[in-house]
């Protein structure tokens, strides 16, 4: 397991993941920050990667960055699974033509997301129109410079929603701390699972999908310990 360095020590894991790395070790999961000569495969857990030339070339890396963009950008997984997520459809701007798609659909409010990211880490509800206008989702996408197709989802109560619980994909295995899985993950992951990732996340209810995220960067969520998730990692990649 390759995760960040510290930014003051080379060989020190950054602090945030130190808490994992320790239970890692004790369950004799190797861990380190930069790859060991003999090594025979390795898997990165961290900090999200956006740009291929910071993703590592090494070959021994169990995914590739076409992995991570491939299970990251909603406009590319989402066809995969769209009768079991949220209604949505994809524009390049938000327009006048966004505005008639979503009177023509029957509803009064959606969610946007651009891709990758939703606006919610800047204040709840601020992915939602009309509670905030297209311009001003905009302009906060211009100041993250961030690309990629807008998803218009159809709005869907909170309380509904709080109901997901996030489900890890290794090797083509789900894994949940209760190990119920609702039969809408197992008929996602059996689609995702064709794009070639080695480890991914699925964020459903027990009715839909909600989104996919690549497992590089997903939080395991205080729900799912740090010993349940080594034993996880343990149990599919460590022979």
């Amino acid at each position: 397991m390759i995760f960040p360095s510290d930014p003051n020590d080379s060989n020190l894991v950054v602090e945030r993941f130190r808490p994992d790395t320790e239970i890692m070790k004790a369950m004799e999961i190797n861990v380190s920050t930069t790859p060991d000569d003999d090594a025979t495969h390795l898997m990165y857990k961290g900090f999200a990667i956006s740009r291929p030339e910071n993703y590592p070339l090494d070959l021994r890396y169990l995914n590739t960055f076409e992995h991570i963009i491939n299970y990251t950008l909603m406009s590319v997984y989402y066809p995969l699974i769209a009768d079991l997520s949220i209604e949505t459809f994809f524009a390049d701007n938000l327009d006048e033509s966004v505005l008639e798609e979503i009177k023509n659909r029957g509803w009064d409010k959606v969610f946007v997301k651009k891709d990758r990211r939703a606006l919610e880490n800047i204040e709840e509800g601020k992915s939602i129109w009309p509670n905030t206008s297209f311009e001003e989702m905009k302009k906060h996408y211009d100041e993250m410079q961030i690309d990629g197709k807008y998803a218009i989802r159809k709005f869907i109560m909170k309380d509904i929603i709080d109901q997901e619980e996030r489900y890890w994909v290794f090797n083509g295995n789900i894994y949940h701390r209760h190990n119920k899985i609702p039969n809408v993950v197992k008929e996602a992951a059996k689609r995702l699972n064709t794009m070639g990732s080695k480890y991914y996340t699925i964020d459903a209810t027990p009715e839909f999908v909600v989104e996919v995220n690549p497992g590089e960067s997903s939080d395991r969520h205080a729900v799912n310990s740090a010993e349940l998730f080594a034993s996880w990692i343990k149990k599919e990649f460590v022979k």
